[in-house]
């Protein structure tokens, strides 16, 4: 790994993993999402570089630069559930997101800084970290999923992000909030009765089993043809900014993989 990263993780943010009541695959999928929170204070994490595909934005690369937000989030598909709402009280590192911001314009990108009372934090960012960091003990450092820039551009973030906390001398971990096929049920389920479509699920399994065999390259070549046949929720791009901070340099652990509404969801862990 990149000097200063430690560790690198793949998460789901949909917010059935903080039901009250969970279908067993959102409680599977929470219940590793905490594990692997365990591991990285274990690891002694200072932030955690973070990207959630749920903050979308169109113009650049937006990084947030609030040192604490805080709220409460109402999701918009599922705020009509005990699942869909939930407070927030984030510790932000803002100086690294300051240097992550210079160094995405150093490498010919568009970055903006966000900071005003009642910025929306997103429905994946809530959820992800309240099980990694439920007693806020890491800091995070945040930044957009631009909606057009392509797999190579959210490397170049990646690479950005892990340079920024290298000059600071920040030990972190890196974060991407996303799932994998994202064909949500079009109707109203019981929560045992929740599956992934078995075309989706094929090409999931497959593809976690070449992220745990550390053939991180062919994951990449299949990517597009994955992205298309699965409905992969933005185009496995949170694949490629993790990639891009030198973190996936070996096998991936699979900690945990199930559905969540129908969509594909896998808690993946990378360590040293």
């Amino acid at each position: 790994m990149a000097d200063g990263v430690v560790a690198a993780a793949l998460v789901p943010g949909l917010p059935h993993l903080l039901a009250g009541e969970p279908a067993p695959s959102w409680k599977g999928l929470a219940e590793a999402a905490r594990t692997l929170g365990e591991r990285l204070r274990s690891a002694r994490v200072d932030t955690l570089l973070w990207m959630s595909t749920q903050w979308f934005t169109v113009l650049g690369h937006q990084f947030q630069v609030d040192p604490h937000p805080r709220g409460t989030r109402v999701d918009e598909n599922w705020y009509g559930y005990d699942f869909g709402r939930a407070d927030y009280d984030l510790r932000v590192d803002a100086e690294l997101a300051q240097r992550w911001a210079d160094e995405t314009e150093a490498a010919g990108l568009q970055a903006r800084r966000t900071r005003y009372d009642g910025f929306p934090i997103d429905t994946g960012t809530v959820v992800t970290a309240a099980l990694l960091d439920p007693h806020r003990q890491a800091s995070l450092a945040m930044v957009s999923c631009n909606l057009y820039a392509g797999a190579e551009a959210m490397e170049r973030i990646g690479a950005a992000g892990a340079r920024a906390a290298g000059i600071l001398g920040r030990r972190v971990a890196v974060v991407a909030v996303s799932g994998l096929s994202s064909g949500l049920i079009q109707r109203w389920i019981n929560p045992d009765e929740d599956a992934v479509d078995p075309g989706h699920d094929r090409w999931n399994r497959h593809v976690l089993d070449l992220l745990a065999a550390g053939r991180l390259d062919e994951v990449m070549r299949l990517r597009e043809q994955y992205a298309a046949e699965a409905q992969v929720d933005s185009q496995l791009r949170a694949l490629a900014f993790l990639a891009g901070t030198g973190a996936l340099s070996g096998p991936a652990e699979v900690l945990e993989y199930g559905p969540v509404w129908g969509t594909g969801a896998a808690v993946i862990g990378w360590t040293d």
